[in-house]
C-alpha cells in the first residue's frame, strides 16, 4: 500500500510540475521596468508566478530559438545603442551573451529562422532591415546585411517615410516577408546560401490597401493564405496565392460594425489547429477579436472582446492552446483569458499579471 501511494504521489507531482512552463515578458524600461521578466506559467490553471528579471534596455520584442535555450530581444532605442541582444536560458537562469547594434533606430521586431542560422530585425525608425548570422552556440556571430527601404504613403503624419515594422519567415522558411507601415508594402526576400554565407535577395513586392499601414502577418500552414494586419485602419487584408503571385481576396475589419474611433491594430496570431485567428486593436477600442477561418481561407468575424486594459499590444496563446494572454502597455497588466479550443471563444479568468509596461509575451 505504501509503495502504491508513493507511486501515485510521485506521478501527481511530476504531472503538476509538467504543466508549468517558462513565460518571458518584454517591456519598455522608462517607467520602472527592469527589462525582461521570466514567469512560471501553469497551463492547467492559468496562474503565473514571477521567477526572475533580467536587466535590458527597452526589450520590446522577443523571440525564442526552436530548442528553447536562446532568447533574443531587440533593444528599442532611437540612437546608436539600438541593438539585438542574445541570452541563454538553461531552464532556470536567463544570462546575457552578447549584443550587436542594428545600425537602424527603434528596432521593434525580431524573427528567428527554424531552418537557417539567421535572425532578422525590423528597424521602425530607421526604415531598414538588419540581418544577423547566428553562431553554432546560438549567439550573435555578425550582422551580415542592412537593407534600407525607401518610400512613403498617403498619411503624411504616419507615412512620411519608410517604417519597417516586422519580418516573418515563410512556412517553408525559404523567404522573408517584410511589412512596411510607411509605404503600404510587403516585400518578399528570397534567402540565398553560398557555402556558409547567407543573404536576402528581393523577389517581389505586394501593395497593401493605401493608408492601412501593414504591421504584422500570419500564414496558414500550407502558405496558401496570408493575413496582413493593417495598423492604421484595423483591417486584415487576406491574400491568396495564385501560382507565383499573391492576390488580394478580401478585407475584414477587426472592429464591430458601427465602431467609430481611433485605431491602433497591434498583433495577429493563428491558433495551432489553423481554425481561428485573433487580432488586437488599441486606440479607442482596447479589444481582441476572434475570427473563424473558413475552408476557403476567408475570415468570419465571430466576436469582439474587451481586453481588460489599455494599450493591448502583443498577445500569445499558451502552447497547449488553453489560454490567451494579452499585454497592456499603458495599464501595466497582462490579462489571462481561458480559451475554448473547439469554438475559439475566450473567457476572462479574472487573473491579472501586474508588470510595468508589458509589450511582448513569449513561451
Amino acid at each position: 500500500m505504501k509503495i502504491r501511494m508513493l507511486f501515485v504521489l510521485c506521478f501527481f507531482v511530476q504531472y503538476t510540475v509538467g504543466q508549468e512552463i517558462p513565460m518571458f515578458v518584454g517591456t519598455y524600461t522608462h517607467a520602472g521596468s527592469q527589462g525582461i521578466y521570466v514567469y512560471q506559467f501553469d497551463q492547467q490553471s492559468g496562474a503565473a508566478t514571477m521567477y526572475s528579471s533580467t536587466v535590458s534596455e527597452h526589450p520590446s520584442f522577443l523571440a525564442r530559438s526552436e530548442n528553447g535555450d536562446m532568447l533574443y530581444a531587440v533593444n528599442q532605442t532611437g540612437d546608436s545603442t539600438a541593438s539585438l541582444s542574445a541570452f541563454t536560458f538553461d531552464g532556470d537562469v536567463l544570462s546575457f551573451v552578447d549584443a550587436i547594434p542594428t545600425a537602424g533606430s527603434s528596432p521593434c521586431h525580431v524573427a528567428v529562422s527554424k531552418r537557417y542560422p539567421l535572425a532578422v530585425v525590423s528597424n521602425y525608425g530607421g526604415g531598414s532591415l538588419s540581418v544577423y548570422r547566428l553562431a553554432e552556440s546560438g549567439g550573435l556571430a555578425e550582422r551580415i546585411q542592412l537593407i534600407q527601404q525607401e518610400g512613403s504613403g498617403p498619411d503624411k503624419d504616419r507615412q512620411e517615410a519608410s517604417h519597417v515594422h516586422s519580418a516573418f519567415f515563410s512556412p517553408d522558411e525559404r523567404h522573408v516577408y517584410v511589412q512596411n507601415l510607411g509605404t503600404d508594402q510587403v516585400t518578399i526576400y528570397r534567402i540565398e546560401k553560398e557555402l556558409d554565407n547567407y543573404h536576402l535577395v528581393e523577389e517581389d513586392r505586394i501593395a497593401t490597401p493605401p493608408g492601412g499601414g501593414p504591421r504584422h502577418l500570419v500564414f496558414d500552414e500550407q502558405g496558401d493564405n496570408m493575413y496582413v494586419l493593417l495598423e492604421m485602419t484595423a483591417v486584415i487584408a487576406h491574400y491568396q496565392r495564385e501560382g507565383d503571385n499573391w492576390i488580394l481576396a478580401d478585407t475584414i475589419s477587426v472592429n464591430e460594425d458601427g465602431f467609430e474611433g481611433a485605431n491602433g491594430a497591434a498583433e495577429i496570431k493563428r491558433s495551432a489547429d489553423g481554425k481561428f485567428i485573433y487580432a488586437t486593436n488599441r486606440g479607442d477600442a482596447q479589444t481582441i477579436t476572434l475570427f473563424a477561418v473558413e475552408e476557403s481561407g476567408k475570415l468570419e468575424r465571430k466576436k469582439v472582446y474587451a481586453t481588460g486594459g489599455e494599450g493591448p499590444r502583443n498577445f500569445n496563446l499558451s502552447p497547449n492552446g488553453n489560454f490567451l494572454l494579452v499585454a497592456h502597455q499603458y495599464t501595466n497588466n497582462i490579462t489571462v483569458f481561458e480559451r475554448n479550443a473547439e469554438t475559439g471563444e475566450l473567457r476572462d479568468t479574472g487573473k491579472q499579471i501586474e508588470v510595468s509596461t508589458p509589450v511582448c509575451i513569449v513561451f
